[in-house]
């Protein structure tokens, strides 16, 4: 089932596309942003939940943390997220896995930091 949501995620350029109980939900706009929201608005949207998210760093892995994310496929993700999740027993994909200073610069380039 995680390659329907990697599929849907790169095929309609979603930044986030969830799993839950059976119902695919996607998101555009900034990943960390809309889980924020998600925790905000609809939090058992996360609860058990399969994630593939366009790019996570800490701040995204800590809000599926909280929200109770279960699998994460990430096509790219911080070192820092990756220990986050995987110390939690979250199972952890992604397609490039990189420090914080490249996930940083990468994560200004898609206009997420000024």
């Amino acid at each position: 089932m995680m390659n329907e949501l990697i599929e849907t995620l790169r095929t309609e350029q979603y930044a986030l596309v969830i799993l839950h109980e059976g119902n695919i939900s996607t998101f555009e706009g900034r990943g960390v942003r809309t889980l924020y929201n998600i925790l905000e608005e609809r939090p058992e949207l996360l609860l058990g939940a399969k994630a593939a998210i366009k790019a996570a760093g800490q701040t995204a892995a800590k809000a599926m943390l909280e929200g109770g994310v279960r699998e994460v496929w990430a096509e790219v993700l911080s070192e820092r997220a990756y220990n986050m999740l995987t110390g939690a027993g979250i199972k952890v994909a992604y397609e490039k896995r990189v420090d914080h200073a490249t996930f940083l610069k990468l994560w200004e380039k898609m206009g997420e930091v000024a």
